[in-house]
């Protein structure tokens, strides 16, 4: 039904001077809610309709954003995907009288006419040249008379629409900006604390959101997580720390990373291209976060992220400061251990005190002399010793001055050298991460070096001292005969050595291979000779502080109590056990040989019984190899040799037997000497012998007839044979020399 042209024309004309107020209205509200509501109102109050609603787009869909009147079939429809609704509506008016083509009939139509309005109209919210934003529906339950021109100027208003909405938008947008602008003006304060500026900053987060919940994480490098750092706005439901493994990309553990249309949004905070943490929001009342969310979000965090990191290395700034005053203090008391203390517990106790860690000081060997747990149980301090056996070697043969080893738990192991006068005198460990190691620390700890260096040199002087008293000790005791005895039995009260107690003697060597000692240089050697033995010394002292050990002339000596023998079953098997274990398994080649004496039952017996393990240290290195130690009471027919009185006849007796063989020419002679001596300890036996030499039986019958005729022996002769074997025996005795 169409009305009079006259009466058309003043409804127009009514009409349009009606939008056009609603227009200039509409562009003097600040807020998209405000303009919405307005334009609701003002439909419904100047054209008595019975339904109008403002449909806008939302990314892929349509939603009801407001609406005023009864049509509840048609708004349980909504949303309704962008594809349901053909383009018809969203670009140009629409009149339920029009004709439409077969394509304009889609979900949108049909959900519209099911509504049973008598009348309807469609307004494109849309400006010229742009996409449209949505439409405005209007709709009567009766029939209402149709306007000529309607069309035209409801077009235009639908772009007035658009206008307003636009300018609604980027008011609500930049009203938030100033928010936060103004937050930054009210927290451009250093003196603030993280927590109050956090707090400010989640209120403003929640508020310009409209969200339920805001909250901060930081970052942590020491620990790779995200922390929580309270307060939060409104309820904090997320876990109060986020761990990072492997994967470092932050939408693995931020799914809503700058990412609006969610019920979370999460923003990074980043500060010179590293991200110190993140802005997080969640629940907004009963709507989903818009892009103009995630915007004041953005613009919010680009400005807080400097003014957290600044507040964080205000609050570290201000915590190093303390721990340096404190830091002083504790290096005063650092030195004055040194200075009234005699040992390690005092320092390490003040160290782990200070730094709040686990400390352990080791010697040079790299066993612990002194300790303080802190925080650590003996489970976990039982998997970092087995972790430092294993890389033993390894620490102690690094040039590098600091070493870590990775723990499978909470924290690191690390090792420091330290280093006094050129010479390395210990190593000092602390059960920190790597990561937290930061410049106070590592200062507290090259002050303490010092420290421990300073009582480890004072520690030698003192040793340094006895040493030498000691070697004057050793060299009055070992002597054939001694010339003052009053003054040997006060140093033997110095180092309280019962000398009128029996006592054993026992002489061991360090023997390299002949690979090794090819392969090194003569400095190299005695470098590790004498690791070894210091290595042996302190093993044997912590095992059993009764002995003495010490160094004669470059011959290793232990001094035992008999009565320690009869107390510990095979005690010199226990103790060359000991020995052993103190060669590396990586110092391949070293061999110890161990000899040991009689007892002794005066003062004068020490010099024959050092000579009994000296003759025992010879015999069982050249005659027994695999024995590895042997005592002087155990050696048989050699004991009665050695008291022979004139050892002129007994080397007159192996140069007689043996010397052709060692002099036949072309290096032969010691291939031939060795061949005669496997096959006198084999009986005779060619078999045994040649299987005992790895050669075939003819070449040890060439060697043999050989022999014989450079001796000019009967080797089937058992005469000459027992005297060829008496030769070698006095050849171990006297021939042989260290």
């Amino acid at each position: 039904m169409v009305m009079s042209f006259a009466r058309s024309r003043r409804m127009e004309e009514k009409l349009d001077s009606h939008l056009r107020r609603t227009a200039r209205q509409l562009v003097k509200f600040d807020t998209l809610d405000e303009t919405l509501h307005y334009l609701i109102e003002s439909f419904w109050g100047q054209f008595a309709c019975d339904y109008v609603s403002i449909i806008l787009q939302n990314k892929d869909r349509l939603d009801v954003r407001i609406s005023k009147g009864k049509a509840e079939n048609f708004e349980q429809k909504f949303p309704l995907p962008l594809h349901a609704c053909s383009d018809h509506y969203l670009s140009r008016p629409n009149c339920c009288h029009d004709h439409f083509e077969a394509e304009s009939m889609c979900d949108f139509y049909h959900i519209l006419t099911d509504e049973g309005f008598s009348t309807w109209f469609t307004v494109p919210i849309k400006e010229s040249g742009f996409n449209s934003l949505g439409v405005c529906v209007i709709g009567f339950r009766q029939v209402v008379p149709l306007i000529l021109n309607a069309r035209n100027i409801f077009e235009e208003f639908g772009k007035d629409i658009a206008s307003a909405i636009g300018m609604a938008l980027v008011k609500e947008n930049e009203k938030k900006k100033i928010t936060g602008m103004e937050l930054l003006k009210e927290n451009v304060n250093f003196g603030f604390s993280v927590e109050q500026l956090v707090g400010n900053i989640t209120e403003r987060a929640g508020k310009g959101t409209q969200a339920q919940s805001a909250s901060i994480y930081l970052y942590d490098e020491g620990k790779s997580c995200f922390l929580y750092q309270p307060p939060s706005y409104g309820p904090m439901t997320s876990p109060s720390s986020i761990q990072i493994e492997d994967n470092y990309h932050l939408l693995h553990y931020f799914p809503y990373l700058e990412r609006e249309g969610g019920s979370q949004i999460t923003v990074p905070l980043v500060f010179n291209l590293k991200t110190v943490g993140v802005l997080h929001v969640s629940n907004k009342e009963s709507k989903p976060f818009t892009a103009e969310d995630l915007e004041f979000l953005q613009f919010l965090s680009s400005h807080v992220s400097v003014l957290i990191e600044n507040a964080r290395l205000y609050k570290s700034e201000r915590e190093d400061k303390q721990r340096l005053e404190k830091l002083m203090v504790h290096h005063q008391e650092l030195v004055k251990q040194t200075l009234v203390g005699e040992g390690f517990d005092e320092i390490t106790e003040t160290l782990a005190h200070m730094i709040g860690r686990t400390v352990v000081l080791f010697d040079r060997f790299m066993r612990p002399i002194s300790s303080s747990l802190v925080g650590t149980s003996d489970e976990e301090w039982q998997e970092i010793a087995s972790r430092l056996d294993q890389e033993k070697w390894k620490i102690l043969h690094t040039g590098s001055q600091e070493h870590w080893i990775k723990g499978e738990k909470k924290h690191d192991f690390g090792m420091w050298k330290v280093i006094g006068g050129g010479d390395l005198l210990g190593y000092l460990g602390l059960k920190i991460r790597k990561k937290e190691l930061d410049m106070v620390t590592r200062m507290t700890l090259n002050h303490a070096l010092h420290v421990y260096a300073i009582q480890f040199i004072k520690q030698k002087l003192v040793l340094d001292v006895k040493e030498q008293v000691k070697d004057g000790f050793i060299h009055q005791l070992f002597v054939e005969k001694i010339e003052d005895k009053e003054r040997l039995i006060e140093y033997a009260n110095l180092f309280n050595v019962n000398i009128f107690q029996p006592n054993k003697i026992g002489v061991f060597s360090i023997e390299c291979s002949q690979q090794i000692a090819e392969d090194k240089d003569l400095l190299t050697l005695e470098a590790q000779k004498t690791w070894v033995w210091e290595t042996i010394r302190a093993d044997l002292l912590q095992y059993d502080p009764g002995m003495m050990i010490t160094r004669k002339e470059g011959i290793y000596l232990l001094i035992v109590p008999v009565e320690k023998e009869k107390e510990v079953a095979n005690y010199w098997g226990m103790i060359y056990s000991r020995m052993q274990k103190s060669v590396s398994a990586e110092m391949k080649g070293i061999e110890i040989y161990l000899g040991i004496s009689t007892s002794t039952k005066r003062i004068e017996d020490y010099y024959p019984c050092y000579r009994q393990a000296l003759q025992a240290l010879k015999i069982v290195r050249n005659r027994y190899p695999n024995k590895k130690f042997l005592r002087f009471d155990a050696l048989g027919s050699y004991s009665v040799l050695y008291n022979l009185q004139d050892s002129f006849v007994a080397r007159e007796f192996t140069k007689t037997y043996l010397d052709p063989l060692l002099h036949y020419g072309n290096g032969k002679g010691k291939v031939l000497f060795d061949t005669l001596r496997a096959y006198l300890m084999m009986n005779g036996n060619l078999k045994d012998t040649a299987e005992h030499l790895i050669i075939h039986r003819s070449s040890l019958k060439y060697r043999l007839e050989k022999i014989a005729e450079l001796l000019d022996v009967n080797l089937e002769d058992a005469e000459e044979r027992f005297n060829l074997m008496l030769a070698y025996m006095l050849y171990d005795l006297y021939e042989l020399q260290d």
